[in-house]
């Protein structure tokens, strides 16, 4: 997700592992220590999940994304189904939530001024002040510890960072017509649990139901009371248990 990292899994992850999974938490394209890329497109975003369950040796896997990692598992799991035996997505509804409605500008206006020339100087001028700005907007209720912000000022301190992370928010505005309303005319047939925190910021909820008739399998819904944008960080126990109840025990490889 945006602003953060990998290891904003850690306590989640943990609890995953010990219900018997094998769990990975992984850097998205363009946030160091991974590579750069051309494409920030969410079509490659689905295509990197997708090539992630091949590079681990496995046939299908529980895909778990927050924000552009919540859009990368939905693009994923509307692209090759037959990979993903369930999927967990945070605090962004499936695309038919809000493609074709430009009120979601007002929700989210970042989409719009990270276009601007000046935003990767806003992203780090005074020491990156404007991380610390979205934590307390997205997220009013949440005290972040220093070592977190510090972690993901760090990333963004890497050369070339900066313009990686914005890379997700110019290509979505720049995406082809055909190729967005194909993202949001997918719907998803594997058994999905969806989780928001009710004092989400930039994502208002009735956005989820929206996008409902997008899911037609086994669908769970839960919203966290005084969490927002953040539910793995604000309220990671209960995110934690509201994931493995959601995946049960895990099946055996077949001998």
């Amino acid at each position: 997700g945006y602003p953060e990292t990998a290891r904003t899994w850690t306590h989640v992850q943990r609890r995953i592992a010990a219900a018997g999974y094998r769990a990975v938490a992984v850097y998205m394209r363009g946030y160091p220590p991974t590579g750069f890329a051309d494409d920030y497109s969410v079509k490659s975003l689905g295509a990197d999940v997708l090539a992630l369950i091949d590079a681990f040796g496995e046939q299908s896997a529980v895909v778990v994304g927050h924000d552009w990692g919540a859009a990368a598992v939905y693009r994923a799991a509307g692209d090759n189904p037959t990979k993903i035996s369930k999927l967990v997505a945070l605090s962004i509804p499936h695309p038919r939530g809000f493609a074709g409605d430009p009120t979601i500008f007002w929700e989210a206006p970042h989409f719009v001024y990270y276009q601007m020339p000046w935003a990767e100087r806003l992203l780090w001028s005074n020491n990156f002040a404007h991380i610390d700005q979205i934590y307390r907007a997205w997220a009013p209720s949440y005290d972040p510890p220093a070592e977190l912000i510090e972690d993901v000022k760090a990333t963004f301190r890497v050369p070339g960072a900066t313009a990686s992370t914005l890379g997700y928010y110019w290509a979505a505005l720049r995406a082809n017509s055909a190729e967005t309303e194909a993202g949001a005319a997918a719907s998803i047939s594997l058994p999905v649990l969806i989780i928001s925190g009710a004092g989400d910021g930039p994502m208002e909820s009735g956005r989820f139901e929206k996008a409902r008739s997008a899911f037609t399998g086994h669908y769970t819904f839960v919203e966290l009371g005084g969490v927002g944008h953040f539910p793995q960080l604000e309220a990671p126990d209960q995110t934690a248990e509201a994931i493995v109840n959601f995946l049960g025990p895990p099946v055996p490889p077949i001998p």
